[in-house]
């Protein structure tokens, strides 16, 4: 049982991606009467914070988690980079909170769509806590100038308690802080 469920959490994280990647293309290539747009100081640079609600998988436990991040990015051309941290609570007998500080580098599919990998440290909360190796997939989109929305895709890599480690698929918003 817990092997379907965490075939269908993969799924569930790789249908989001397929559908946010099939509206880009949708839209074309990149024009070049955009490519400036990747120079010009906009939505994924700076300092930015947000919320986020989602589904945990923890082996023998499942349910709701929700919490805040904040983070500061660079862009290079289309290559965004930064660091992230976030806390989060969950609805669960086993697990307490999580929460974590990554790395994340992504790469703009088109100006107001990005796709991105991160990785860092995690920390999972029951009756102890373990620190351990998190990674992730996302995608991520402008909403307004001072606003994103955003599908993750994160995994930590602890067994200590956890059996093979605590999986979370959340949405979130963040918001710009400055110009």
């Amino acid at each position: 049982m817990v092997v379907l469920r965490r075939g269908l959490f993969g799924l569930a994280v790789v249908a989001g991606l397929a559908l946010s990647a099939t509206t880009t293309w949708a839209g074309g290539a990149v024009r070049s009467a955009d490519a400036g747009y990747f120079d010009r100081p906009g939505i994924w640079r700076g300092l930015y914070g947000g919320v986020n609600l989602g589904h945990f998988d923890a082996d023998h436990d499942d349910g709701l988690v929700g919490g805040v991040q904040v983070g500061y990015n660079w862009q290079n051309q289309a290559i965004v980079y930064g660091l992230e941290g976030d806390i989060s609570i969950a609805n669960s007998d086993v697990i307490d909170w999580l929460g974590s500080v990554r790395g994340r580098l992504g790469y703009l599919l088109q100006p107001g769509l990005m796709v991105y990998g991160t990785a860092g440290v995690g920390v999972v909360s029951a009756n102890d806590s373990d620190a351990s190796f998190v990674w992730g997939l996302g995608v991520e989109g402008r909403v307004t100038d001072n606003m994103t929305a955003r599908l993750e895709y994160l995994n930590f890599d602890t067994d200590t308690h956890h059996g093979d480690g605590v999986s979370v698929i959340r949405a979130g918003l963040n918001f710009k802080f400055g110009r």
